[in-house]
């Protein structure tokens, strides 16, 4: 059975008797180490490889980033574990921040795509979003994702921490962060002190929404 990860997109193969029919299994990328999800639809899909199909993933019709954006909709992560989503496109960049995160011990999921990341958003809550300002479109300033972000309601967008990538703008100007809608700006220069940037901000952040949300939950409106 041959699969792709979400993260590093290698692809590799999987002896399919090590694989159950009747459940979810989980797995984790031999290069990079992030789990990869199998639900049973998405499996039976790939193993259609057996059944003569050339391109399992293109028979149905689906490209292959389709196929992977359903399959890999739902995270699958333990309680009490933190949960970032990373939309950067720079493969070298986005695998740093990665492993940098890792160690502050996130459950980071690397998003390829704003489609990708749009349905992420759609099926997960996220602790921590962190979004390149040329994500996805390295040839325009008009970052869809973020505009999606800044037009969210108030009581979904206190819901997780927004944390804006930037080539010019500087780390840590509070009044630009918050014209631009965002919690916090990273310049890239500074990327080597994220985990003590975002450790920070992070726990600012949280002890903030939750006095925040004590008021809202005993006046009801939480």
């Amino acid at each position: 059975m041959k699969i792709q990860c979400h993260a590093c997109r290698v692809l590799f193969s999987v002896p399919d008797e090590k694989i159950p029919e009747a459940r979810d299994v989980r797995i984790l990328c031999p290069k990079c180490r992030t789990p990869i999800q199998l639900p049973p639809r998405l499996q039976g899909l790939l193993s259609a490889e057996q059944e003569g199909v050339d391109d399992p993933l293109a028979s149905n019709g689906h490209a292959p980033d389709q196929i992977l954006e359903e399959g890999w909709a739902l995270d699958v992560v333990e309680e009490g574990i933190k949960t970032c989503l990373l939309c950067v496109s720079n493969a070298a960049r986005s695998l740093r921040i990665r492993h940098l995160l890792q160690e502050l011990g996130y459950h980071v999921v690397p998003a390829y795509n704003t489609v990708f990341a749009m349905g992420k958003l759609r099926h997960n809550r996220y602790d921590l979003i962190l979004l390149d300002e040329f994500f996805d479109d390295p040839e325009s300033s008009d970052n869809l994702l973020l505009r999606h972000l800044q037009l969210l309601p108030m009581h979904s967008r206190r819901r997780f921490f927004l944390c804006l990538i930037c080539d010019n703008l500087p780390t840590l100007d509070g009044m630009l962060a918050f014209r631009l809608g965002v919690n916090l700006i990273l310049n890239v220069q500074d990327l080597d002190k994220i985990k003590v940037i975002m450790a920070r901000a992070m726990t600012d952040h949280e002890i903030l929404y939750a006095l925040f949300n004590e008021e809202l939950a005993g006046k009801g409106r939480r």
